[in-house]
């Protein structure tokens, strides 16, 4: 690592001009290279110091999950651990390394069973043990240990368990706890090897069966090391003991330190342990070691020069060779390939002797001193060998042991192995899962954005192709479309946009960036122009502002809806001083948006804005008009909040002005209208405004709307809240005004202009008469949205037919809520109604009472309150709220609905909607089983029976609305089964049998049968009973003139070409298509004059068996009548040439043969109204001359000729009949049911 950054740093500032990158980014990519170390460093640092810390409460948790007997146990473990931490990290090397002071020095398990020599193996192994004086003794006993024992060496640690974890199955809770804890502290490699004990004295004393039994236990304690620690490290025999093996004293005796330190055993190759043979390996390489004992002793023997020779040298290879059996038994149980365990790796065996306390009797040196002669008393004097580190083992572990450290390897077991392919693909399917939503997202805002850029482009090519205002509110309405649809992203972001790749925020700015430069331009600049226009007339009208006070409200709202009918705004007058405060107090909010007032701006917005909508409206229809600019409105007061608001610039000094010239208006205005004016403007921002959308709740918005907003200064809340009691503050006190508009602040003392009672009465009228005209205002400016499709009238309808949550009734029971304060004759229902509950059943079924008629409200002097403005204006809404009887005019309304509603999901469910709503539109004109009919019945008869022209004017578009765009988006699916029954009944056949035969073809050679014209057209055709059975109730017929029927001033769309040939189409039959078996049909008579032809000597016409033979002599006419019942039907002409041959000029047979001689006839007609006509062929030319007689043929029906087929000659019936077509773009307005 540090060698990289190194080398980096030498890259980076050496090579930084070479490949052109500057040394500011050099110094910061090697600070980000530095900053990245480092955070790994701390990083291993902190885990290694969270392992060390969580060690005790693992092992606190082994305590807590060990059973009760071996909880002690456990415990012992988990103290002699930390102990062992505690001084590892107290060491050189722990203030060296800190926590990873744990992974410095190499680990190993020792294992074995008991009294084989293992802790006295490693305390005189002759290795270093720093902490031996502060941690006392490392071993407990002589003859084994009980619990696990660390030894830490100057090399490395030896963890020395207790034997009665390798062999005993009752101990396998604690070896598996001991396991768990080595590998949790140490992660990384919880051991370096595995030496494995075994004594030789009891190898070789026992028998084979212990021998088996001891390996097959030992090795099902390395499969645990492995499986539970889950690394493969290679396994160490050492057979200790050796010392017990006969001879080993005396063999020994003479040897030097240096060689009772070197290693004794064969250390075998590391490699697949799978492969090799285990045994071969080991006879091998004991096979060595027992020659080398024969030279070894040979050698010693030959430097003794006595007799005295103790018996070991020459026993002991022979013992030594002795004692292979055993061994091999041993390792070849312990190293025996097993499919079911991972098989060891054997690393080496060795032979140590760690003490030299026992006492070994041989037979094989009993037999060699008696042969040889040796003395017992040389044997007795044969000096015992000892070793203060012991034999065999002070480099077995330093060379070998603990230089083998880097040998372990990671194994994972099978669970493991499937936890981390698991992990491993669910890693992979993650970062897939991340990396394709990162993809989705990116495309989906890629696309978003292209999307956005698409309809940049589009505003920008429409309205450089167009100039007028319709193109600018329609990229307006663009532009605005996308902005609302990222709004909803901001609160509702779809998944395909999110995940950290939104680019809508962006968007959204750089779209309102070029909506409001939009706005500025056609909107914001005529609006300021024009309310500057205002202001500067009532600058110069101030005389006239400052004069009188301005016309009381009613009397103003009386005249304007006398002079302009239902028009909702009147243009601003200049000398009216609240239409000035209203322009000056718009004209300062559209240049400081913190004053705003959305009800206030978009009311003046829309009034001084439409002047110039109007003068520059061109070709664009008015209600499409008002439609785009009340949006526009709507949306820009909407966002006053945003930082990028447009605002205009104010004119400082029309402003001061026209504050003025206010300020002296309303100086001399009563002090009354002052106090009113203050009482309005304070309830306005206390209150919310009355709206649609807040009545009818976000569901239903898109199903009721409205052009008006109420203040909320005339809110019943506002009333009973504030309006009433400050009305009773200013009649009895002074009122402090203070405005922001004209920048005053003043007092108005009402107590100087009469009574308290009489200034309370008259503040309140004239609150309560504003109020009535705003809710009027607010109820004729409800609409219901048109039904753009079948489908979607079916869910408006749900909405609407919903007695509970209908926004119709919502928005009657808010009116009646919002207005029945003001009407005292509620008060009396509301009585009558508690007196018709449960009490009063009790008085009149139990207590046999009859109880009293409710009094009428009355006031405090016993007079009877009088009903106010609001409740006179608004109590026929009452009159349909209260119930009577159970029963509400509202509620059999809502009924009336619900029936629609069912009939129309009725008709939704049937698949086709067609044939059911050409049968309720049947029924809604005959105003028979059709709820259409019985909703507008009950509407005019009952409910708006006795209302007033005012109140019937607001109340029956809001009730009849529904009624109207329910059957307007009837006719769609009628209008098509309509075309649907056409094309089954005329069109289809006619194509099928006469559309390609004469004269409907006229170069067709097969002529149209009378019978087949006759099953088509004519009065009993097709099309004749197509009108009088499927389009008779819905039509009117006048002779052969069709009109729609119309219901609400709708009804179905019949087509041009198929009212104006109806005539002609159902006309009895004449002529060819009449065919010839009516003797009394109308007849033509009309006459041929032949004229000379040049080439031949004759020429004969025959028409229908009449004959006309011209052979060059003085011309005559002829009379000819058509159809002729006596002859052939048909038209020939032949010629005779002066050859004598005869050539056949024409030839038409049946009976359209004369119309057939006609068209294929060259004509001009002449002026006295005869036709020339003449035939060719074969260079021979017929000439005639033909004039009509007479024409008894139906007007229509043929023509000026002879034929009678003119007008059925190439027709073609039209495919549908109903609906729009391209020769007509009339339209049905739906208005209101006649």
């Amino acid at each position: 690592m540090a060698l990289g950054l190194v080398a980096l740093v030498v890259f980076l500032f050496l090579f930084a001009d070479t490949v052109e990158i500057g040394l500011v980014w050099a110094g910061i990519a090697l600070g980000v290279c530095v900053l990245l170390w480092l955070c790994a460093y701390l990083w291993r640092r902190r885990r290694a110091r969270s392992a060390n810390r969580n060690l005790g409460d693992m092992l606190e948790q082994q305590v807590q999950t060990g059973a009760a007997a071996n909880r002690n146990d456990v415990e012992a473990l988990r103290t002699r651990l930390t102990q062992a931490v505690r001084t590892i990290k107290t060491s050189k090397i722990g203030q060296t390394s800190g926590n990873e002071a744990l992974y410095e020095l190499p680990w190993y398990i020792v294992i074995g069973n008991p009294a084989a020599g293992k802790s006295s193996a490693v305390i005189n192994s002759g290795l270093q043990f720093p902490f031996a004086d502060k941690n006392g003794a490392a071993v407990r006993g002589v003859g084994g240990t009980r619990n696990c024992d660390w030894f830490f060496t100057t090399e490395g640690i030896l963890l020395d368990t207790a034997g009665r974890y390798s062999v005993h199955e009752e101990d396998r809770n604690e070896w598996m706890g001991f396991l768990d804890l080595l590998k949790r502290h140490r992660p990384k490699a919880p051991i370096n090897g595995i030496i494995v004990a075994a004594s030789i004295d009891e190898l070789t004393g026992a028998g084979p069966e212990f021998a088996i039994n001891l390996a097959k236990n030992l090795r099902q304690r390395v499969q645990e090391l492995t499986d539970r620690l889950e690394v493969f490290a290679p396994v160490y025999i050492i057979f200790t003991k050796a010392d017990l093996i006969s001879g080993f004293s005396e063999f020994f005796s003479d040897s030097d330190q240096s060689e009772r330190d070197r290693v004794w055993g064969a250390t075998l190759p590391y490699g697949a342990e799978e492969n090799r043979d285990v045994l071969a390996l080991f006879d091998s390489r004991f096979d060595e070691l027992y020659e080398g004992l024969k030279e070894m002793g040979t050698a010693q023997i030959s430097l003794r020069n006595s007799r005295d020779l103790p018996p070991g040298l020459l026993t002991f290879p022979l013992e030594f060779a002795g004692i292979k059996p055993a061994l091999r038994t041993f390792l070849s149980t312990l190293f025996e390939t097993n499919p079911f365990q991972y098989k060891p790796v054997f690393r080496g065996f060795y032979f140590t002797s760690a003490l030299q306390e026992g006492v070994t009797q041989s037979t094989s040196t009993e037999r060699l001193a008696e042969r040889f002669e040796l003395r017992p008393a040389a044997r007795a004097q044969s000096r015992s060998v000892t070793s203060n580190n012991g034999f065999f083992l002070r480099d077995l572990f330093s060379s070998v042991i603990f230089a083998d450290k880097k040998l372990v390897r990671q194994h994972a077991s099978p669970a493991k192995t499937r936890m981390r392919y698991l992990a491993f693909f669910g890693l992979v399917l993650a970062l897939g899962l991340v990396l394709g939503g990162w993809s989705w997202s990116y495309l989906g805002n890629r696309q978003l954005a292209q999307n956005v850029q698409a309809d940049l482009d589009k505003v920008v090519r429409l309205q450089s192709e167009r100039t007028d205002l319709q193109s600018r509110l329609e990229a307006m309405e663009i532009l605005q479309d996308r902005i609302e649809q990222l709004d909803r992203y901001s609160s509702s972001r779809p998944w395909s946009l999110g995940l950290g790749l939104y680019q809508g925020d962006v968007l959204k700015e750089r779209l309102l960036a070029e909506y409001y430069n939009g706005a500025r331009q056609f909107m914001l600049t005529p609006v300021k122009a024009s309310l500057e226009d205002f202001l500067a007339k009532v600058d110069t009208s101030a005389a006239a502002a400052s004069g009188s006070a301005p016309q009381p409200a009613p009397q103003q709202a009386r005249a304007a809806h006398a002079a302009n009918g239902d028009t909702l705004f009147q243009d601003a007058s200049p000398t009216n001083a609240d239409d000035a405060y209203n322009a000056l107090k718009t004209y300062l909010m559209m240049a400081n948006h913190q004053h705003v007032d959305p009800t206030h701006l978009s009311d003046q917005i829309t009034r001084f804005w439409r002047g110039w909508l109007e003068t520059n409206r061109g070709a664009m229809p008015r209600d499409q008009l008002i439609r785009s600019a009340e949006r526009l409105i709507s949306f820009y007061v909407g966002r006053a909040q945003d930082e990028g608001w447009p605002q205009i610039d104010t004119n400082l000094a029309l402003v001061e002005k026209t504050r003025g010239s206010l300020r002296a208006v309303m100086q001399g205005m009563p002090a009354r209208e002052r106090a009113y004016a203050t009482l309005k403007a304070r309830a306005a921002t206390r209150f919310q405004a009355m709206t649609v959308a807040r009545i009818v709740g976000e569901n239903d918005a898109g199903v009721v709307a409205g052009s008006y907003a109420i203040p909320g200064t005339f809110t019943r809340e506002a009333w009973e809240q504030y309006i009433q009691p400050a009305i009773g503050e200013a009649a009895k006190k002074e009122v402090q005004t203070s405005d922001w508009v004209l920048g005053v602040n003043a007092r108005d003392d009402l107590t100087l202009e009469g009574s308290p009672e009489q200034i309370q009465k008259s503040l309140a009228t004239m609150y309560k008469t504003e109020y009535a005209e705003e809710w009027q205002k607010f109820l004729r400016g409800v609409t219901i949205k048109p039904f753009t499709s079948f489908e979607q009238s079916v869910g408006a309808m749900n909405r609407l037919g919903d007695p509970q949550t209908s926004p119709i009734a919502k928005l009657i029971n808010t009116t009646y809520e919002q207005t029945s304060w003001d009407n005292p004759s509620l008060i009396n229902a509301g009585l009558q109604q508690a007196q018709s509950g449960v009490v009063g059943w009790f008085k009149r079924v139990i207590l046999r009472q009859t109880p009293p008629s409710a009094a009428p409200a009355t006031a405090a002097n016993g007079e009877a309150i009088p009903m106010g403005p609001v409740g006179r204006e608004f109590s026929d809404v009452a009159r349909l709220v209260v119930t009577r009887d159970n029963q509400s005019l509202l509620g059999n309304y809502m009924g009336a609905l619900s029936k629609i509603r069912t009939r129309f999901n009725l008709l939704n469910n049937q698949g086709d909607p067609g044939p059911g709503a050409l049968t309720l539109m049947r029924q809604t004109l005959e105003g028979k089983d059709s709820e259409l009919a019985d909703a507008l019945k009950l509407v005019d008869e009952q409910m708006l029976a006795g209302m007033s022209a005012t109140q019937r004017e607001t109340l029956r578009p809001l009730l009849v609305r529904p009624l109207i765009q329910a059957y307007a988006v009837t006719m769609q699916p009628a209008e098509s089964e309509l075309n649907k029954v056409w094309n089954a009944q005329v069109y289809r056949p006619f194509n099928q049998t006469l559309a390609e035969k004469y004269p409907f073809a006229s170069r067709a050679s097969v002529e149209a049968s009378s019978d087949e014209i006759g099953q088509v057209f004519g009065p009993q055709g097709s099309i004749a009973k197509y009108v009088n059975d499927t389009l008779g109730p819905l039509t009117v017929r006048r002779g052969d003139i069709l009109t729609a029927r119309t219901w609400g001033d709708m009804g179905v769309s019949l087509q041009p070409t198929f009212t104006a040939n109806f005539a002609q189409w159902v006309a009895p039959l004449s002529g060819g298509a009449a065919g010839s078996g009516a003797a009394s049909q109308p007849q033509t008579l009309f006459q041929i004059q032949p004229k000379p032809a040049a080439g031949v000597t004759e020429y004969t016409i025959e028409i229908d068996g009449q004959q006309l033979r011209y052979r060059n002599t003085p011309p005559q006419w002829v009379n000819f009548v058509w159809p002729n019942a006596q002859g052939a039907p048909g038209a020939r002409i032949t010629a005779t040439t002066f050859d004598g041959s005869v050539v056949e000029i024409v030839n038409e047979p049946g009976r359209f043969g004369l119309e057939r001689l006609i068209s294929t006839a060259q004509r001009t007609a002449n002026a006295d109204g005869s036709f020339n006509m003449s035939w060719g062929k074969s260079n021979v030319t017929v000439p005639v001359k033909l004039r009509i007689i007479s024409n008894a043929q139906a007007p229509g029906a043929g023509g000026s000729e002879p034929g009678g087929s003119q007008g059925l000659r190439n027709l073609r019936l039209p495919s549908s009949v109903i609906g729009a077509s391209s020769e007509s773009s009339a339209q049905t307005q739906p208005g209101a049911p006649q």
